[in-house]
């Protein structure tokens, strides 16, 4: 029986058929494993190669997500970066695009395009991030669990739910009193995904 742990795992590493499989963040040129374990960091999900290179992870996720320099990519967007809605397997398009060592997945091929004409403006991870949806005034306990994400004032806003989005964007300075106490310095989201 096909878990939907496995479906994702395939929706998520689906376009590396297409170019070069993902690599683990930890040993650089090591084919990553996606049966194995993975560790979600900065709205991204990375694989290992093997078993230890996860726990070298959580400790310094920074080291080793920064794999501008091998030209390899290691994390798979669990976002389109030009929408900011979640990704699942029956909404990414076959077409990805890697940048700084994250690979990029879209909902359709006009969103890769865009994105592609700038990728530093849609691919450049943010310093703060709050796992806390400031419409709903719920903290979101995984990058899995947000249905998106919405970028204000250098911070990076995880939405539970799929209207919260819009109403963000359309007043934003209403929601965020109460969000401030939930940004902080990306990190390995708290709740282990099990998606």
């Amino acid at each position: 029986m096909i878990t939907f742990t496995a479906i994702l795992a395939l929706a998520l590493t689906a376009p590396a058929v297409h170019g070069d499989p993902l690599v683990c963040p930890v040993m650089g040129a090591a084919e990553a494993n996606h049966e194995g374990p993975f560790r979600d960091y900065n709205g991204s999900r990375y694989w290992f190669c093997c078993e230890g290179c996860d726990a070298k992870f959580e400790k310094e996720p920074i080291k080793y997500t920064d794999l501008r320099a091998k030209g390899k990519a290691a994390g798979a967007f669990m976002f389109d970066p030009i929408t900011g809605d979640r990704l699942t397997h029956d909404k990414a398009i076959a077409a990805f695009s890697d940048y700084k060592g994250v690979r990029f997945l879209f909902k359709s091929d006009a969103n890769k395009a865009e994105f592609d004409k700038d990728p530093a403006k849609f691919g450049t991870m943010p310093k703060k991030e709050a796992l806390y949806c400031p419409v709903g005034k719920e903290v979101v306990p995984s990058y899995a669990a947000a249905s998106g994400f919405v970028d204000h004032d250098v911070v990076r806003y995880y939405m539970c739910c799929g209207g919260c989005g819009t109403k963000f964007k359309a007043e934003p300075v209403k929601y965020l009193a109460d969000a401030k106490k939930y940004v902080k310095t990306p990190g390995i989201a708290t709740e282990i995904s099990k998606d």
